[in-house]
This record gives structure tokens, C-alpha cells and sequence, in this order.
């Protein structure tokens, strides 16, 4: 199953004083695991340019591995999550052309 994940970094959670140790212990480790399942075609997406905030979209078998590997990281408690699942395009397509087929039978 498809996901759209995006996440928004939580306004005041670390200080500038903080910033290096959770750095470090916190945000480098997130980012890095995401990296390794982006490197393993597991997921797609980025930092959004200049901005504390990502999206990405991953491949999962359900929604409670979706929830598992994103409370996995490090940073979970950091961020802000927002997920939605995705209907393939190919679903769609089938999904419509099924509709457009029933609308046209109906007009005969």
C-alpha cells in the first residue's frame, strides 16, 4: 500500500541550546534511516527546500507498519505527522473507466 507521509518539525520543541545534542542523538539518526530506505526504494520524497518540513511517499503492507516505522524514529515525538493512504493510478483508471462504462449503459 501506498502512503503520503509529510511532517512538520514542532515549533519550540528543541532550543538553540539543545539543537546540537538532539542533533546528534535525535535528528541526524531519523534522517539517516530515512536516506537508507530511500537508497532501498522503500520510500520517495524529501526535506522540502529551506523549511523544517518533509514529505515522502513509502510502500508498506498496512497502516500499522506505516505507524511502527515512523514511531521508530528518533524524531517522532518532534514532528508533526499527517498520513494518507494512496490509490494507485492504475486502481483509478480502473475505478473511472468503470463508472464512465455504467453512466453510458444507463443513458441507452
Amino acid at each position: 500500500m501506498l502512503y503520503l507521509v509529510s511532517g512538520v518539525f514542532i515549533e519550540g520543541s528543541v532550543t538553540s541550546e539543545t539543537f546540537p545534542q538532539v542533533w546528534d542523538q535525535v535528528i541526524r539518526p531519523s534522517l539517516e534511516s530515512l536516506a537508507k530506505m530511500a537508497d532501498e526504494k522503500k520510500l520517495t520524497g524529501g526535506i522540502l527546500a529551506g523549511q523544517r518540513a518533509g514529505a515522502f511517499v513509502i510502500d508498506v503492507q498496512s497502516n500499522e507498519e506505516v505507524g511502527a516505522i515512523l514511531a521508530g524514529l528518533p524524531f517522532w515525538g518532534l514532528i508533526k505527522w499527517d498520513v494518507t493512504p494512496l490509490q494507485s493510478i492504475r486502481s483509478a483508471v480502473e475505478r473511472d473507466r468503470k463508472a464512465v462504462e455504467a453512466l453510458k449503459a444507463s443513458r441507452r
